[in-house]
């Protein structure tokens, strides 16, 4: 997989793939992708619609083969890593997808999106004292007020709310 620039006509299939996408027409997205140059079909922004557009369809286990990839050919990328941990945490296993995302952390110590998928993680493993630390390092790390109107209406945080949890 490559970080290569797309030309148009793969930039209008891309776009046109996300398009799709938005309307809830999986088929027609991933047709659109096919369309690609094959020579760019491994690009990193077309594995991440390619990724989208699976996890849309709750097709978890090609979500997890298509996060590989993306890991596998930059790692310096954070969102592979995000999206495996993504992967692993729809079909439930939560303590894999906090084993693959936490060591992620100290790479991108940066990226909000790392501790607040942790503390998703973590809320629905159960863990709410993990859930509530990695929770404050997201607002640390990201703008704290759109992290936190994020968080206050997040489904896989209820459980934190739902025990009086107050963010620091």
């Amino acid at each position: 997989m490559k970080m290569g620039k797309l030309d148009a006509p793969d930039t209008h299939y891309v776009s046109g793939a996300e398009g799709w996408l938005e309307l809830g027409d999986f088929e027609s997205a991933l047709a659109e992708l096919d369309l690609v140059s094959e020579n760019c079909r491994e690009y990193f922004d077309v594995q991440q619609v390619r990724w989208h557009i699976h996890n849309r369809m709750e097709d978890w286990e090609t979500c997890l083969v298509i996060s590989l990839r993306m890991i596998e050919s930059n790692p310096e990328m954070p969102q592979g890593w995000i999206n495996h941990g993504n992967g692993l945490f729809y079909m439930r296993r939560y303590q894999e997808a906090y084993d693959a995302l936490a060591p992620v952390f100290k790479r991108f110590p940066h990226d909000e999106a790392i501790p607040y998928n942790l503390a998703c993680y973590k809320c629905q493993s159960g863990d709410l004292d993990a859930a509530r630390e990695w929770l404050e390092r997201a607002l640390k790390v990201g703008d704290s007020k759109r992290v936190g109107k994020m968080a206050a209406t997040d489904p896989d945080l209820m459980p934190l709310w739902k025990t009086g949890v107050t963010i620091n």
